[in-house]
């Protein structure tokens, strides 16, 4: 190795090393400021309930025992890949927002060396891949699923490796010394020692999330792509086509063995959920610059020759997947389910990037150091900084945030909390009264069959002379409009300053 290169390389790895350091920092700085919020509850519970007893099972933090009521058992056993984690780190550490999600801070930093690594590999290019990592390390909702305690940060890096592997089965070359495998590459175009690997990584990602399923539909997609490119080109007999056709023949199983009937419900058709665009492209200043540096960065790598089919893949994993969530997908909108595939935003605009400081160097060889302004200019202004100097973030949620602190109200509930009394509130928030050993009445929510009404709480009200009530605006769906008509007139509303935002307690 040259003195040139080995500079070269160690530069890159020294650049890679700062670039984990800001992406570390960024995600673990203040990482247990704000509270359990929505789904983190139950992982939480889940969590704990395996670290505890070795089975998938909610914990009781008010009794410190199994839940044995309302116990969500699909829901305990979802993404157990990703909490059996959390439980060896909650074996280790004392529970708390700060050691529950370190898990998902790990992964975070392990994404950013993914992302390096696959964008050099499909660009043949380093920097590329420093602008990528860099750009993911800084990156709002790449911050924001990586600080929470969900299965969304290790299912990013896992579905990029999964679909790489994927692609290279399809168009890595096999090289090596087995005269089978290289039979099967020269006839077939199979890199063979990628199936097992594929299978493996694809098994791995949906453990972690169904969405994986998205990743061969991609495939699916890219192969008629290419197939169309083929027959453009005057070549009728190629791999696209034969494996093409082979698709088309699943489909038409699908619905023959009548497995559609068994995952229609997944899809929805012709919807219209365009929230998932400003998510896609919410981590840039301004989401039309992010949209020109993505479109600019595919085709700068698919007009070139030698990164047409690269460019080709990268463009289909970002946009096939952002087609299906907003016209195809039968769930509720939501910046969580498209997370998986932002990765590819940020490879394509770091193509962008790299191709300006080229464009530069060439054409204003007596300006050299404009491709280094074209850079500081890129970094300083693509990603979206202004989200940091907001009131409420990641970092710190005053009363005006969406979110309430759980944290400030239930430990004030502890405090003020009267022996006899019950409460009446969503009891999988119970991490935040643990060891109260206070009767608690579960209102439901989404699974419930019927919401909580008027009968339900004279009911509660005749057994016991007093009790709260604590509900944030995201429960009052599933309380009866004449029921919250009652309390809010009958009922003593608590006010202190512990209890603010978008929740509200009552006593009686």
């Amino acid at each position: 190795m040259s003195t040139k290169n080995w500079t070269k390389k160690n530069l890159t790895v020294v650049l890679l090393a700062l670039i984990l350091i800001v992406g570390g920092g960024l995600r673990l700085y203040g990482l247990g400021n704000n509270s359990f919020v929505a789904d983190e509850f139950l992982d939480i519970n889940s969590s704990m309930g395996y670290a505890k007893t070795g089975v998938w099972q909610s914990w009781d933090f008010n009794y410190g025992v199994p839940a044995t009521e309302n116990l969500n058992q699909a829901r305990d056993e979802r993404a157990t890949i990703y909490k059996w984690q959390v439980a060896q780190v909650l074996k280790i550490l004392p529970a708390s927002e700060f050691s529950a999600r370190l898990v998902s801070v790990l992964w975070g930093l392990i994404s950013i060396v993914l992302i390096f690594l696959v964008a050099r590999y499909f660009t043949k290019s380093s920097r590329v891949g420093l602008l990528a990592a860099f750009l993911f390390a800084v990156s709002v909702s790449a911050i924001i699923f990586d600080r929470r305690l969900r299965m969304y940060a290790m299912f990013l890096p896992v579905y990029l490796v999964f679909t790489t592997a994927l692609y290279m089965l399809l168009e890595q070359k096999y090289q090596g010394k087995v005269k089978l495998f290289r039979k099967i590459w020269d006839a077939y175009g199979i890199h063979v020692l990628f199936v097992p690997i594929a299978l493996m990584l694809g098994v791995a990602a949906y453990l972690t999330h169904q969405l994986a399923l998205t990743g061969p539909i991609v495939l699916g997609v890219y192969i008629w792509i290419m197939a169309i490119v083929a027959w453009r080109r005057g070549d009728k007999k190629n791999k696209y086509s034969i494996l093409g056709g082979l698709g088309v023949v699943g489909i038409v199983l699908l619905f023959v063995t009548g497995l559609w009937s068994k995952i229609s419900h997944f899809f929805i058709f012709f919807d219209n959920h365009y929230s998932y665009l400003g998510y896609v492209f919410g981590d840039f200043a301004h989401p039309l610059l992010g949209v020109v540096c993505v479109v600019s960065g595919a085709w700068i790598l698919i007009k070139n020759k030698e990164t047409e089919k690269q460019g080709i893949w990268l463009a289909t994993s970002l946009f096939a997947p952002l087609a299906m969530s907003i016209w195809l997908w039968h769930r509720n909108a939501g910046p969580q389910y498209i997370f998986f595939v932002q990765s590819f935003t940020f490879i394509l605009a770091a193509v962008t990037i790299s191709w300006l400081m080229s464009f530069l160097a060439s054409k204003l060889s007596l300006y050299k150091k404009a491709p280094w302004g074209v850079l500081l200019l890129a970094l300083l202004l693509l990603p979206n900084y202004g989200y940091f100097l907001e009131e409420n973030n990641t970092y710190h949620e005053t009363t005006s945030g969406g979110n309430p602190n759980y944290r400030k109200v239930f430990t004030y509930f502890k405090k003020q909390v009267q022996p006899g009394e019950v409460l009446i509130t969503r009891n999988f928030r119970n991490f935040y009264w643990a060891d109260a050993k206070v009767p608690v009445y579960d209102f439901g929510g989404e699974l419930s069959e019927r919401n909580f009404n008027m009968d339900d709480l004279r009911a509660i009200q005749a057994k016991h002379a007093h009790g709260w009530i604590i509900v944030s605006e995201n429960d009052l769906d599933y309380i009866k409009g004449d029921t919250k008509d009652y309390i809010e007139q009958n009922l003593e509303h608590v006010s202190n300053s512990n209890i603010r935002g978008a929740i509200e307690a009552y006593r009686w």
